[in-house]
């Protein structure tokens, strides 16, 4: 009989987090790179003067945010999505482990573990912050300019722990926690 090391609900709710996530980061890079509304708008401008159409450039600028309008779209929705995953990750980690401060205030806990705690917990507090400005920005709630630029940050936050996860992950599976990646998907070590 093998043991349940996370149980249904948590792994379903890490991979729905995690594509979630990943879709988030891909609007934001499609939004800043590819579908940048400056670059689009010279591209309209410039395929527009081959077939003699002229605009401005504040008028192409308007077009390119319509074009990029239904994929932001998506970022929103999706941004309401991790809204709710969020408040069922929570919910589910008070009712399987409570809010217990005993890894960070334990003498036996070692160092990896308080890191670990550290880590995740600013993560929760970076993502709920995120999704908080998010809201203040699609409802004009504040100071629009500073939730927007403090949303924003959330890609930085977000890439790093990205990369910490899988850092970890790996040392994981390299050290002493080996199949971890297998207990993820399967719930079983």
């Amino acid at each position: 009989m093998t043991n349940s090391t996370f149980s249904a609900p948590h792994r379903i709710l890490h991979w729905l987090i995690a594509f979630t996530m990943l879709f988030l980061t891909l609007t934001i890079f499609l939004r800043l790179e590819w579908m940048n509304k400056y670059l689009m708008s010279d591209i309209l401008l410039d395929q527009l003067a081959k077939i003699d159409v002229s605009i401005t450039k504040d008028q192409s600028i308007k077009i390119a945010k319509v074009i990029r309008g239904q994929m932001w779209q998506w970022h929103i929705n999706a941004g309401y999505l991790l809204i709710v995953l969020y408040a069922c990750r929570l919910g589910l980690n008070l009712k399987e482990r409570g809010f217990k401060f005993t890894t960070i205030t334990s003498s036996t806990a070692s160092a990896k573990e308080k890191f670990q705690w550290w880590l995740y917990t600013i993560f929760y507090i970076c993502v709920g912050g995120s999704l908080l400005t998010g809201m203040f920005v699609i409802n004009d709630i504040g100071d629009h300019e500073l939730m927007e630029d403090i949303h924003k940050l959330s890609l930085y936050y977000l890439l790093s722990f990205i990369v910490i996860h899988f850092v970890g992950v790996i040392a994981a599976e390299l050290t002493d926690n080996k199949n971890i990646v297998s207990e993820m998907i399967s719930g079983k070590n």
